[in-house]
Order: structure tokens, then sequence, then C-alpha cells
């Protein structure tokens, strides 16, 4: 049983999508805003010992990349999402859960809405209770996955959850006790129907081909985001047809390559802005490192997304 001493409830509200990544200290995370319009992110979290409970949610589409806490799992269940999200190439709906392995990067194109609940489970503690339900003795080489959970058991789970979140943020130190069980038993349902759920299922690799031709796109013009490597010569490096590299970006992303890449190209430089020397700094340098030329389409295109211009950016670093 975790020790109640280190139980901590904190939540968490912001307007700005860099403080919501930051908040998550743990998680080697990044994300990258893809979609324009005000920015409003939450985080209910509970802390009991190693293991985290929490409820995040946004309302701008998102590009996520990262890895869990140190030697954990993450589970997560939506309790809302606005249309069909991506996990590591695969199209998820509302009633399924997404598994994250520890020390492997995963990604995931959110819709315009989102909201998790996410545990993350020690590794030990994780396949002790795999090994526990499923009989198995041997480990399965720990990988990215999901499954689909009949409604009623997803909405269970959901109800449960945000019935810890609440009762853990409300709590007196006397129920200290209590939430280290609670979560404890919380983690142990979770485990328990997605076990179930894979004896039900054929639960294949979350990656495909229509994926790993978006990240490698998006990974070669990032490693060169001065050049303005154009849709041509990505196909040329990547042997690809210029239609299936659409058909790719529209199946992961749900838009064009050209918006896909011009965005993360944007997040580059707004990354770069809100961490530099506003005295050392030009906006037109950092503009062209990224390759945009054309400086009044890249300044409205930049305040389109995010709100304010490259200016104010700098200026509030």
């Amino acid at each position: 049983m975790s020790d109640a001493s280190q139980v901590h409830s904190e939540s968490f509200w912001t307007n700005e999508f860099e403080e919501l990544q930051e908040a998550s200290a743990d998680w080697d995370q990044e994300y990258s805003r893809m979609a324009p319009g005000p920015f409003e992110g939450r985080i209910d979290l509970t802390r009991v010992g190693s293991r985290q409970i929490f409820r995040e949610r946004w309302n701008r589409k998102f590009a996520y990349r990262g890895t869990t806490p140190s030697d954990s799992f993450a589970v997560a269940l939506p309790v809302h999402q606005s249309a069909p999200m991506n996990w590591v190439g695969a199209r998820t709906c509302e009633d399924t859960v997404i598994v994250q392995a520890p020390g492997q990067e995963a990604d995931l194109v959110s819709p315009e809405e989102l909201d998790l609940i996410i545990l993350a489970v020690p590794e030990e503690e994780y396949h002790r209770l795999v090994s526990a339900m499923s009989s198995r003795e041997e480990r399965d080489d720990p990988s990215h996955s999901f499954v689909s959970l009949a409604p009623n058991v997803a909405a269970s789970l959901r109800r449960e959850s945000l019935e810890f979140l609440c009762y853990s943020r409300e709590a007196q130190p006397k129920d200290l006790d209590q939430i280290a069980i609670f979560s404890e038993q919380l983690v142990k349902r979770f485990i328990w129907e997605v076990e179930t759920a894979k004896g039900e299922q054929d639960v294949a690799s979350c990656t495909n081909g229509y994926s790993e031709i978006v990240k490698k796109a998006t990974g070669l013009v990032m490693s060169q985001p001065n050049d303005s490597i154009g849709l041509t010569e990505i196909c040329n490096q990547l042997d690809l047809s210029l239609r299936t590299l659409h058909y790719a970006f529209e199946d992961v992303t749900g838009m064009s390559p050209a918006t896909w890449l011009r965005r993360h190209r944007l997040n580059n430089v707004h990354k770069t802005l809100i961490k530099a020397s506003p005295d050392e700094t030009l906006v037109k340098s950092v503009a062209i490192d990224n390759g945009f030329v054309h400086l009044g389409h890249f300044a409205k295109q930049y305040q389109r997304l995010f709100g304010c211009t490259p200016s104010q950016t700098l200026q509030a670093s």
C-alpha cells in the first residue's frame, strides 16, 4: 500500500499552452499548437508515491510528442473528445484506452477539444498486476497499444476516476490513507478492464504506413528548418508520390502537408522567441532561420496561430 504521507493533489489552469506542457514536470514532452483561437487548458492531478492520476483537458488542436515519467506506463481514457484522435498512427474513439510504454517516445494528434483521464503507473507495479490478472509469468515486450472498451465499462471508469479526483482534491489530512487505497483500487480496475478487453480483441501495433510517412516528413523538415524544403523534395527523399504524401497527412493529422509543416515551423519560432533575450534577438533572424522568407506573410500566420505578434512574444519572454 502507498504511504499516505506521499499523497499530494493540485489543480492548474492556464491560457498559455506552454504552461500546460511544463505543468507535468515528470514527463519529457513537447506540445505544438496546430490550430488558432483562444486557448484554455487545465490539469487536476493527484500523486500517490510514484503513481499519478490526473485529468488533462484543452480546447485547441495539438501535436504531442514525448515519453512517460521514468519507468512508468501511462494509461489514458477520454472523458470527451470532439473528434477521433490519432495515437501513434491509429485513429481512436472516445471509448478507447491508449497505453504508452515506458522509455519509448510516442506521438498524438489531438482533435480540437480533448479531455483525458491519465494514469501513470510504475512499470513494476503494472507488470505485477498484469501477471496476477492474466496468469502470465513472462512479460511481453512493452509497446504502445490501444484497446476498445464496452461503452458501459468506459463510462464506469470515467465516473470512478472523476470521483477519485474530486475526493482527493477536497480531502482532509485524515482522508489520506483512504486516498492511497482508492488510487490502488482505481489502477487495478483500469488494468483489469484493459486486460479483459485485450483477451477479447486482437490488439495490433499502433504504427501504420501513413503515420511513418508523417513522422519522417516532419523530421526531415524540422532537421533543416531554414532550407524551406518543398513537398516535391520531400517526396523525392522519401520515394513517395505527391498523392500518397497528401493522403498520409490528411489521414493522420487532418491537414494538408503544407499546413501541418508550416505550423510546426511556426511553433519552432514561438519556442525560440519565448526563451530568447529581447536585447539579443531579432524576430527577422529567427523567422529566416526557420524557413520564412516573406516576413509579412510570416507575421500574419504567426499572429493567427498564437493570437499575438512575434514581437509581443519576444518582449514577454
